[in-house]
């Protein structure tokens, strides 16, 4: 494959370099990235330039979005990867994840016990959270020591939230529906009527 021409270099207002080749919208990259590929305006660029431009454009890109997930709230490395993943490929998510992670902006435990205290305060159960934190990639290991650290004052009122003004059997369904087992519900409710 012949050597293409970078065409045009625009500085974007996030003071990323907006590069275009043949003529046509290419890339966006960071200047250092861009330097380091010697991408200039004007210049010819071989085939393995461009493909290497386009892994760092992506890997940047993943980065960012990454950042911008962990800014609004705490994320699994699981999570993270596949919501990445969707856009912008397993490896570039990964990179990413593994660079956060790094930086300390992705944290399994910081995120297992946000969550545990979230739901806890909303009124779900330990059930709910184990299967929350499952789904969001946390380990197994981590889930089971992140559930024996709730003590019994928290998860009484979560499930009291839970309950509201229920009682009986409609009580029982929805601390059930909310992730708490039996006992949890024989200490708050009382043992059902038989009959």
């Amino acid at each position: 494959m012949d050597p293409r021409e970078i065409t045009a270099i625009r500085t974007r207002d996030d003071h990323r370099l907006a590069i275009e080749l043949d003529g046509k919208a290419w890339i966006v990259l960071d200047a250092l990235t861009a330097a380091r590929l010697g991408l200039d305006e004007g210049r010819e660029v071989h085939p393995d330039v461009v493909r290497e431009a386009e892994s760092e454009a992506k890997r940047e890109r993943a980065l960012q979005r990454g950042a911008k997930l962990v800014g609004r709230r705490s994320h699994a490395r699981g999570e993270l990867e596949q919501r990445i993943a969707r856009r912008d490929g397993d490896d570039a998510a990964r990179a990413a994840v593994d660079r956060l992670t790094q930086m300390g902006a992705v944290d399994d435990a910081r995120h297992a016990a946000e969550l545990t205290a979230h739901r806890l305060q909303k009124g779900w159960g330990p059930l709910r959270i184990e299967h929350d934190l499952a789904a969001a990639g946390v380990e197994e290991a981590l889930i089971r020591t992140t559930l024996a650290e709730i003590d019994a004052a928290e998860l009484e009122q979560a499930g009291r939230a839970a309950l509201g003004t229920r009682r009986g059997a409609e009580g029982w369904q929805r601390l059930a529906a909310r992730g708490f087992d039996e006992s949890t519900a024989e200490r708050l409710l009382g043992l059902p009527d038989e009959g």
